[in-house]
């Protein structure tokens, strides 16, 4: 496990450290957190792992179809993505393995050889297209959606921080993506806040670990204390996400954040 800064960037020097073992066989990173938005710097990471001769690999699942990626710039030897999170079916995914890429396996699977021998079983036709339809339309879209949700992102924030006060976004203020931000409402347990507004969809941590008992191990890595990460929200921004619907959650937001802290206060 690396260590990350306060602002959830992968520490370069722990990375130098792990790698001076000669150790290691994978680097394995997030193109993109899940809570936080926050971006890995892929360039300088590839290129110290493969100076150590360890191979790369990076869950792209939230930032495919979100904001543009090159993989002839950017020198993976596996990126995985997962196609609902740019609009495509459920259950299906892809692995992307550099040509050449020197890759010790064994199949997951074992029987047919579908998947040039990776996994074997019958292949989901129907959710491949579906797939690469939706693929094709997010990358249409890319460049009108971006700097349009990146907006909304950050009409949200700047109008929670203005009117609830005490609060903070969580990660580096410019490598995130343009459709997640994670805030803290300091003296609001954030279970508290979502249970006061029902009619905004948000999460304590990531959409996988929603109603998970423990803390985000995410903002405990940058640093958070308990009581902060228990007093976090993700808020998620997508295609369908228009000016209004920033604005009627800013609106509940703010009269949940300062019904807790009330309701809280007139307790003790």
């Amino acid at each position: 496990m690396l260590a990350v800064d306060a602002d959830g960037l992968v520490d370069m020097d722990a990375l130098h450290a792990a790698l001076a073992t000669r150790d290691v066989g994978v680097v394995s990173l997030m193109a993109a957190n899940n809570e936080t938005g926050v971006l890995t710097d892929l360039a300088p990471v590839t290129k110290a792992a493969h100076e150590a001769g360890a191979l790369v690999h990076t869950d792209a699942t939230q930032m495919v179809g979100r904001l543009p990626i090159d993989l002839a710039e950017t020198d993976v030897d596996l990126l995985s993505l997962s196609a609902h999170k740019f609009g495509g079916p459920q259950g299906v995914g892809a692995l992307f393995v550099r040509r050449g890429a020197a890759l010790p396996y064994r199949p997951l699977l074992f029987g047919g050889g579908q998947e040039r021998g990776w996994r074997a079983g019958t292949l989901n036709v129907a959710g491949i297209a579906g797939a690469g339809a939706a693929a094709e339309a997010a990358r249409l879209g890319m460049a009108a959606e971006v700097p349009r949700i990146t907006r909304l992102r950050d009409l949200l924030e700047a109008a929670l921080v203005s009117q609830v006060g005490d609060c903070r976004v969580n990660g580096a203020a410019d490598r995130r993506l343009p459709g997640v931000t994670s805030i803290t409402f300091h003296s609001a347990p954030a279970d508290a806040v979502l249970a006061s507004m029902p009619d905004v969809a948000a999460s304590e941590g990531s959409a996988c670990s929603s109603g998970a008992p423990s803390p985000s191990h995410v903002l405990l890595a940058m640093g958070r204390s308990r009581e902060e990460a228990e007093c976090t929200v993700r808020f998620s921004l997508g295609y369908g996400t228009t000016a209004d619907d920033i604005d009627r959650a800013v609106a509940s937001t703010v009269r949940a954040v300062q019904h807790v802290r009330a309701t809280l206060a007139s307790a003790t």
